[in-house]
């Protein structure tokens, strides 16, 4: 891997101090960050230039690379200026809070030959990997072609980062493009790799919590696709304990995926594939474990061994700010057109 590459990081909240940390480990060295206080690293043991001014950094910097990882509604300024200062982009998840500038952004990037990829890093989980996969196979395949699926992801917020206030948290905060359809959006992106871009969104917000912020405490997202195949998405921050769960059906199957338990079913029918009056429909049952080995940053680690791989070979990595800005329109449509 070729790490001779000068890389700005802009942000150094807990996931930023976490693509530093990992970027040290992959052998990335020229590393400097630009954030608007010179604050103390809170879990960071390095010695790296702190810029705060962002033309400054990039102009006696320069970065060849860098890394957009401060609160979601200010991404794309950030992003905006860096690609117009020719460097390639790794943005944080969500791509923004709205779609206003992406369009700029795109042509930014164009112009000076710029590659972005958004930071979702579930899409390279064995599980969703599998999954993806399988669908692939088509109509024909293990699982048939889906019918519908349903999906819930739940977390308390004030778990989180137990060390502040969460009510000043970016998530909790509107100004800053929190609330959980945006800031829990790996499910959104997930379903575009898998399905495509919904043609239909329906979306029902809930505010009734015990939690003190000025964005959704839950949603619920009402999704359809081409085919017609149709999904229910639960996202939320007040749930103890908390819970990750996929399930899809399909024709000739359905897959249930447990992410904190780590474990995949896959159930298989032969309804539809039996032939003669002889044979009986049945359903097998395979359960998928991860390996006692995987760690979540190991996904983490992938993601940025891919971005550099692609940014060394000249290559557009996925998912790119058209994709990316997919989960934000998902979102901005839940939010504002509800149930009728």
């Amino acid at each position: 891997m070729d790490t001779a590459h000068r890389i700005l990081v802009c942000g150094v909240g807990s996931v930023g101090e976490r693509h530093i940390r990992n970027l040290t480990a992959l052998g990335y060295t020229d590393i400097a960050v630009y954030r608007a206080r010179n604050l103390p690293f809170r879990n960071l043991n390095v010695s790296i230039p702190i810029y705060t001014d962002l033309s400054n950094a990039l102009a006696d910097f320069a970065p060849t690379v860098t890394f957009v990882t401060n609160p979601t509604a200010f991404h794309i300024p950030v992003a905006l200026e860096a690609a117009r200062a020719k460097s390639h982009l790794f943005i944080e998840k969500p791509l923004s809070h709205n779609v206003d500038q992406i369009e700029d952004l795109c042509h930014a990037l164009d112009s000076n030959r710029g590659l972005a990829m958004v930071g979702y890093m579930l899409r390279f989980h064995p599980f969703f990997k599998q999954l993806k996969a399988w669908l692939d196979e088509g109509p024909s395949g293990c699982l048939g072609r889906p019918l519908f699926l349903r999906t819930t992801w739940g977390e308390h917020l004030p778990d989180w980062h137990p060390w502040e206030d969460y009510r000043q948290s970016y998530a909790a905060r509107s100004d800053m493009g929190g609330g959980p359809a945006l800031t829990l959006s790996h499910d959104l992106d997930l379903l575009v790799w898998l399905l495509g871009a919904p043609d239909k969104v329906a979306g029902l917000p809930n505010f009734i919590s015990p939690l003190e912020m000025n964005v959704e405490h839950s949603i619920d997202l009402l999704l359809g696709f081409k085919h017609g195949v149709t999904a229910n998405v639960h996202l939320d921050f007040c749930q103890r304990p908390p819970v990750r769960m996929w399930e899809i059906v399909c024709s000739h199957g359905k897959i249930q995926i447990d992410i904190l338990a780590g474990t995949l079913t896959r159930w298989e029918s032969t309804i539809g594939k039996v032939h003669s009056p002889q044979e009986f429909p049945h359903t097998s049952e395979e359960v998928m474990t991860l390996p006692e080995t995987f760690d979540r940053n190991d996904l983490f680690l992938e993601e940025l061994r891919y971005f550099f791989s692609c940014v060394n070979a000249g290559e557009q990595p996925m998912p790119d700010i058209a994709t990316g800005a997919e989960s934000v329109r998902i979102a901005q449509r839940a939010l504002s057109k509800g149930l009728t």
